[in-house]
Protein backbone atom coordinates (compact mmCIF):
# COMPACT_ATOMS: atom_id res chain seq x y z
CA UNK A 1 0.00 0.00 0.00
CA UNK A 2 1.31 3.67 -0.80
CA UNK A 3 1.79 6.61 1.30
CA UNK A 4 1.97 10.17 0.84
CA UNK A 5 5.67 11.85 1.06
CA UNK A 6 6.62 15.35 0.25
CA UNK A 7 9.64 15.66 -1.22
CA UNK A 8 12.78 17.05 1.51
CA UNK A 9 13.93 19.08 -1.83
CA UNK A 10 11.03 20.45 -3.56
CA UNK A 11 8.45 19.94 -1.72
CA UNK A 12 6.18 17.73 -4.12
CA UNK A 13 3.92 15.60 -2.79
CA UNK A 14 4.29 11.93 -3.98
CA UNK A 15 3.78 8.41 -3.34
CA UNK A 16 6.11 5.68 -1.80
CA UNK A 17 5.76 2.31 -0.42
CA UNK A 18 6.54 2.60 3.22
CA UNK A 19 8.83 0.02 2.59
CA UNK A 20 10.78 2.21 0.09
CA UNK A 21 11.26 4.29 2.95
CA UNK A 22 11.99 2.62 6.02
CA UNK A 23 15.47 3.61 7.53
CA UNK A 24 15.00 6.89 5.14
CA UNK A 25 16.10 10.40 6.93
CA UNK A 26 15.68 12.15 3.90
CA UNK A 27 13.16 10.87 0.97
CA UNK A 28 12.84 12.85 -2.63
CA UNK A 29 10.28 12.38 -5.35
CA UNK A 30 12.88 12.04 -8.02
CA UNK A 31 16.56 10.81 -8.59
CA UNK A 32 17.20 14.87 -10.09
CA UNK A 33 15.83 15.96 -5.79
CA UNK A 34 18.29 13.62 -4.82
CA UNK A 35 21.23 14.67 -6.83
CA UNK A 36 20.49 18.32 -5.79
CA UNK A 37 20.00 18.15 -2.33
CA UNK A 38 23.49 16.11 -2.47
CA UNK A 39 25.22 18.47 -4.09
CA UNK A 40 27.91 20.67 -2.52
CA UNK A 41 27.09 23.81 -4.85
CA UNK A 42 23.38 23.62 -4.27
CA UNK A 43 22.81 22.76 -0.56
CA UNK A 44 26.29 23.67 1.09
CA UNK A 45 25.31 24.03 4.40
CA UNK A 46 23.40 20.62 4.61
CA UNK A 47 25.95 18.76 2.67
CA UNK A 48 28.17 18.73 5.30
CA UNK A 49 26.15 16.85 7.26
CA UNK A 50 25.43 13.94 4.38
CA UNK A 51 28.51 13.67 3.64
CA UNK A 52 30.73 13.72 6.91
CA UNK A 53 32.44 10.04 6.50
CA UNK A 54 34.78 10.90 9.02
CA UNK A 55 33.94 8.38 11.64
CA UNK A 56 33.15 5.54 9.19
CA UNK A 57 36.54 4.06 9.08
CA UNK A 58 36.63 4.07 13.26
CA UNK A 59 33.08 2.68 13.41
CA UNK A 60 33.32 0.02 11.28
CA UNK A 61 37.17 -0.80 13.28
CA UNK A 62 35.39 -1.14 16.44
CA UNK A 63 32.22 -3.15 14.86
CA UNK A 64 35.02 -5.27 13.13
CA UNK A 65 36.39 -6.32 16.99
CA UNK A 66 32.67 -6.70 18.37
CA UNK A 67 31.54 -8.85 16.31
CA UNK A 68 35.09 -11.03 15.28
CA UNK A 69 36.63 -10.73 18.65
CA UNK A 70 39.30 -13.46 17.89
CA UNK A 71 39.67 -12.46 14.32
CA UNK A 72 42.33 -10.33 14.57
CA UNK A 73 44.77 -11.47 17.29
CA UNK A 74 48.31 -10.88 17.83
CA UNK A 75 49.02 -14.33 16.41
CA UNK A 76 46.52 -13.65 13.38
CA UNK A 77 48.06 -10.56 12.70
CA UNK A 78 51.53 -12.38 12.53
CA UNK A 79 50.37 -14.86 10.37
CA UNK A 80 48.86 -12.40 7.70
CA UNK A 81 52.00 -10.08 8.07
CA UNK A 82 54.07 -13.20 7.37
CA UNK A 83 52.04 -14.27 4.44
CA UNK A 84 52.47 -10.75 2.34
CA UNK A 85 55.63 -10.05 3.27
CA UNK A 86 57.89 -9.91 -0.15
CA UNK A 87 54.82 -9.99 -2.24
CA UNK A 88 54.94 -6.51 -3.48
CA UNK A 89 57.32 -5.04 -6.22
CA UNK A 90 59.60 -3.75 -3.37
CA UNK A 91 59.66 -0.30 -5.13
CA UNK A 92 57.78 1.38 -1.76
CA UNK A 93 58.47 1.44 2.09
CA UNK A 94 58.08 -1.82 3.64
CA UNK A 95 55.29 -2.05 6.55
CA UNK A 96 55.27 -3.30 10.32
CA UNK A 97 52.19 -3.79 11.14
CA UNK A 98 50.77 -1.18 9.14
CA UNK A 99 53.79 1.72 9.88
CA UNK A 100 56.35 2.11 7.66
CA UNK A 101 59.41 0.07 9.15
CA UNK A 102 61.48 2.99 8.87
CA UNK A 103 59.93 4.55 11.16
CA UNK A 104 59.53 2.14 13.22
CA UNK A 105 63.32 1.68 14.02
CA UNK A 106 64.13 5.65 14.06
CA UNK A 107 61.63 5.11 17.10
CA UNK A 108 63.83 2.61 18.41
CA UNK A 109 67.49 4.93 17.63
CA UNK A 110 65.68 7.84 19.31
CA UNK A 111 63.65 5.70 22.26
CA UNK A 112 60.93 8.17 21.68
CA UNK A 113 58.01 8.36 19.45
CA UNK A 114 58.70 10.37 15.98
CA UNK A 115 57.32 13.68 16.15
CA UNK A 116 54.85 14.38 12.88
CA UNK A 117 57.45 16.57 11.20
CA UNK A 118 60.19 14.08 11.28
CA UNK A 119 61.43 12.71 8.45
CA UNK A 120 63.74 9.47 8.07
CA UNK A 121 66.40 9.02 5.27
CA UNK A 122 67.80 6.13 4.21
CA UNK A 123 71.69 6.83 3.70
CA UNK A 124 72.26 4.44 0.68
CA UNK A 125 68.75 5.46 -1.01
CA UNK A 126 67.80 1.98 -0.27
CA UNK A 127 64.46 2.23 1.13
CA UNK A 128 64.15 -1.31 2.08
CA UNK A 129 67.39 -1.16 3.95
CA UNK A 130 66.14 -0.08 7.78
CA UNK A 131 69.78 -0.62 9.49
CA UNK A 132 70.18 1.67 11.99
CA UNK A 133 73.72 2.74 10.18
CA UNK A 134 71.64 3.57 7.66
CA UNK A 135 69.22 5.49 8.95
CA UNK A 136 69.33 10.04 9.24
CA UNK A 137 66.45 11.29 11.08
CA UNK A 138 65.38 15.09 10.29
CA UNK A 139 63.73 17.27 12.03
CA UNK A 140 61.91 18.84 9.39
CA UNK A 141 61.16 18.31 5.87
CA UNK A 142 63.31 21.77 5.32
CA UNK A 143 66.38 19.84 7.09
CA UNK A 144 65.86 17.38 5.00
CA UNK A 145 65.54 19.13 1.90
CA UNK A 146 68.68 20.99 2.50
CA UNK A 147 70.79 17.73 2.96
CA UNK A 148 69.41 16.71 -0.35
CA UNK A 149 70.29 20.16 -2.03
CA UNK A 150 74.14 19.68 -0.68
CA UNK A 151 73.88 15.82 -1.99
CA UNK A 152 72.98 17.00 -5.34
CA UNK A 153 75.90 20.32 -5.31
CA UNK A 154 78.35 17.93 -4.38
CA UNK A 155 77.28 14.65 -7.11
CA UNK A 156 76.86 17.15 -10.06
CA UNK A 157 78.70 20.01 -9.73
CA UNK A 158 81.87 18.47 -7.62
CA UNK A 159 81.49 21.54 -4.68
CA UNK A 160 82.41 20.15 -1.66
CA UNK A 161 80.76 22.25 1.50
CA UNK A 162 82.96 24.19 3.43
CA UNK A 163 80.76 24.21 6.52
CA UNK A 164 78.17 21.66 7.37
CA UNK A 165 75.18 23.70 8.63
CA UNK A 166 74.14 21.72 12.21
CA UNK A 167 70.35 22.27 11.27
CA UNK A 168 70.88 19.90 8.30
CA UNK A 169 73.09 16.88 9.92
CA UNK A 170 70.91 14.33 11.64
CA UNK A 171 69.98 13.95 15.82
CA UNK A 172 72.94 11.29 15.63
CA UNK A 173 75.45 13.32 14.12
CA UNK A 174 74.95 16.88 15.98
CA UNK A 175 75.23 14.65 19.23
CA UNK A 176 79.15 13.68 18.25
Amino acid sequence: MKKQYQCYWCGKPFERYESQTVGKKYVFCSRQCLWSFSSKELNPEKYVCLKDLSAVSQHLSELNRQLNPTRMTAEVRAKIRHSRLGKGNGISYGKLYGRHEHRVMAEKILGRPLKADEVVHHMDFNKRNNAAWNIMIFSSQSDHAKYHAQLNAFFQKGVIPTEIVPEVMPYEVRAT
